[in-house]
């Protein structure tokens, strides 16, 4: 039996990323897991801010970096199933209103756009979601409480309205999301 394959896009946030990067190892490491991390040049930029990259790269074999919206080529090989699953975590709230509003110009939100024209969902996780402030980190480890403006709110709320989109509304609901996909297969 081949490898659960996934796609997750990394965008320009910081929340959760080093949580993000924990779940992918904990699912290579206990499931018949292959992920494969596409960045948006926002994405590598705040994973190499919060000195997650070399934690990337040693977790996942393979790490792909913008170099424009549709290069390295990876929607055409989610839009026609070549992965099993796509999840896009962290979401920044600038990718989450491109979604919304259809502009597909990083490789994150183009193929997002891409994969669900071929009728397959997107599984997203964004970070500004909730009305509450938001507690993160900085870089050096120390938290950073942040404000969820209302026009994020609104563009989450439209993005759970979207044909082909799932929104997970906690981080710990994407394991569970992921080993339901798998024992599907």
């Amino acid at each position: 039996m081949s490898p659960f394959r996934i796609m997750w896009g990394i965008t320009g946030t910081g929340y959760l990323i080093k949580e993000s990067i924990d779940l992918m190892k904990d699912l290579i490491e206990s499931h018949d897991v292959e992920i494969t991390v596409m960045l948006s040049k926002e994405g590598e930029v705040v994973v190499k801010w919060y000195k997650q990259w070399d934690y990337l790269n040693e977790v996942v074999e393979k790490v792909r970096t913008e170099k424009t919206p549709n290069n390295p080529f990876l929607a055409g090989p989610l839009q026609i199933g070549k992965y099993d699953m796509f999840i896009v975590c962290p979401v920044s709230a600038n990718s989450v209103a491109k979604i919304v509003y259809g502009i597909a110009d990083t490789l994150v939100t183009n193929c997002v756009a891409q994969t669900i024209k071929g009728g397959i969902d997107v599984h997203l996780l964004p970070s500004d979601q909730h009305l509450e402030p938001i507690v993160t980190s900085k870089p050096d480890g120390s938290p950073l409480i942040l404000k969820i403006r209302d026009i994020e709110i609104e563009n989450v709320d439209r993005l759970k309205k979207m044909e082909g989109i799932h929104v997970f509304a906690e981080f710990s609901e994407i394991k569970n999301a992921v080993l339901k996909e798998i024992n599907k297969k």
